[in-house]
């Protein structure tokens, strides 16, 4: 009988003990960065203080994209251990973005700064003030690089229409993994340019360039 009451009073404290430990609620800035390819890492948020996150539990409905900036509340999981070790395991429980990633400007002196290797593209379409680009590649030994380049014209003369196209760094990667990535970038530049178009174009893994013509219905 007494071990029994032993156990019960040992087992209550631990309870007390177990409700006394506070949940700790952070709340950071930061910017998403796509690790798909590195080890089994996938999103990543790389805070402004300086540390990372790796968001295993996120709310239904929102969706992470690369070089997305965004504003997260979150508990840390420390008895959860990640399969990445690229960030601390959290549970988010708001997000909100802030802004999408931004674009790269490309002139006559530098158009050829950014590799144009090949893609997959499976969509693309203006989100409000955002271009979202959802893309493929193969690969998995070597880290990827996606950019989406402004091309400036050459001369003032050229079409006034802002061309755009995907850029793609493999790095040499010979590897044969099959990765997904959705990306948003930010065109809120032409918005106070007063633009109501624009051109996309890309480099495709069959041989052939895309190119269309996107119209620019931004929000009042």
């Amino acid at each position: 009988m007494k071990q029994i009451i032993i156990i019960l009073f040992l087992f209550s404290i631990a309870l007390v003990s177990c409700q006394q430990e506070e949940e700790i609620t952070f709340y950071e800035t930061g910017v998403v960065v796509d690790y798909a390819g590195a080890g089994n890492c996938s999103f990543i948020i790389e805070l402004d203080n300086g540390s990372r996150i790796q968001p295993l539990y996120y709310p239904k409905g929102f969706t992470f994209t690369h070089g997305q900036r965004v504003l997260v509340e979150y508990v840390e999981l420390p008895n959860v251990i990640a399969g990445c070790d690229r960030g601390t395991a959290t549970e988010i429980k708001y997000a909100e973005e802030l802004s999408c990633a931004p674009f790269v400007d490309l002139y006559f002196e530098n158009y050829d700064s950014l590799a144009r290797d090949p893609i997959f593209l499976h969509e693309a379409f203006v989100d409000g003030d955002c271009l979202y680009i959802k893309l493929s590649y193969s690969g998995g030994c070597k880290e990827h690089i996606i950019d989406l380049a402004r091309m400036h014209p050459w001369t003032a003369s050229s079409s006034t229409v802002p061309t755009f196209e995907i850029r793609h760094n493999a790095n040499n990667d010979l590897c044969e993994a099959y990765f997904t990535k959705e990306l948003r970038f930010n065109l809120t530049a032409l918005k106070l340019e007063g633009k109501s178009e624009l051109v996309l174009t890309a480099k495709l893994t069959n041989g052939e360039v895309y190119n269309k013509i996107f119209d620019l219905n931004f929000d009042e």
